[in-house]
């Protein structure tokens, strides 16, 4: 069971943040390659994240409380976890239908609006939802984490998969990485603030040895050094790009691996618990 919470965060990142990545391509791109069947089993492997996840950890928190199913009802209605549980469960449902679904104008405004509040909901159960002196702030930095690596994390990942089958470079066209860098270029310095903010929230009262003396703190300086690799892995693609190039295969598959493990380090910190708390 140590395993099993942080392997279902990182289900639930995962989903959430191609669902995000889906819909902030689908404002600016009409196709996003869903004739690609790579694109086709990502779509649909997210929707059915969105689905488990909360149900695995709804029955996780049972399991851990070591509830009756006939006290489930009790646990959604009476505490804040079941409340927070109910308000992360309904838009997870809503973007799992919409997600695989083509592009229109309809569907593509519906499944925006559903994974920003996935986007919302995730900080009711995490540490933001513990925050007792600033709730609303860290709530806000959370649910700007989440947008900001689902719109440009999400989005690599998608716009990879769109050209998994193209002999040349990552994308079928440099017109789609042109308009998905300024969607990242902005997104980035949105998840580098965000993050500063929620580490401050998580940790600011501690002083830098005291944190780091903490697996929470050890692991939170390994993110944000892999981050950091993230970042000037994106800032020397959009550099080729702004020239009019493709960006590196390989250098994007590195990008996508190194954020996949700070999406892993993320899962296990969420079950930690925070210096001085």
């Amino acid at each position: 069971m140590e395993f099993a919470a942080p392997l279902v965060r990182l289900l639930l990142y995962s989903g959430a943040a191609l669902s995000i990545g889906r819909a902030s391509l689908s404002l600016v791109e009409r196709d996003i390659g869903h004739e690609r069947r790579a694109v086709r089993v990502s779509l649909w492997s997210s929707a059915i994240a969105l689905v488990l996840a909360p149900l695995a950890l709804l029955l996780l928190q049972q399991h851990a409380l070591e509830l009756t199913s006939a006290e489930l009802p009790g646990l959604l209605r009476e505490t804040t976890w079941g409340r927070g549980w109910i308000q992360l469960a309904i838009p997870c449902v809503l973007s799992a239908i919409l997600l695989p679904l083509r592009r229109t104008r309809t569907t593509a405004s519906l499944l925006l609006m559903a994974v920003l509040f996935v986007a919302v909901a995730m900080g009711g159960l995490g540490h933001a939802a513990a925050d007792a002196h600033w709730p609303l702030a860290s709530r806000l930095f959370d649910a700007m984490h989440v947008a900001g690596v689902g719109a440009w994390i999400g989005g690599l990942a998608l716009l990879v998969l769109s050209g998994a089958a193209s002999a040349k470079g990552v994308a079928p066209t440099a017109s789609k990485w042109r308009t998905f860098s300024r969607t990242a270029t902005v997104m980035a310095p949105v998840v580098l603030l965000s993050g500063v903010g929620s580490a401050w929230r998580r940790v600011g009262a501690s002083t830098i040895p005291a944190a780091l003396a903490s697996a929470y703190g050890r692991l939170l300086f390994l993110k944000v050094v892999l981050v950091l690799v993230v970042l000037a892995l994106g800032y020397a693609q959009r550099r080729r790009i702004a020239a009019g190039q493709v960006p590196a295969r390989t250098a994007v598959r590195w990008e996508l691996l190194v954020a996949g493990v700070v999406f892993a380090a993320t899962a296990w910190m969420t079950g930690m618990e925070p210096p001085g708390e």
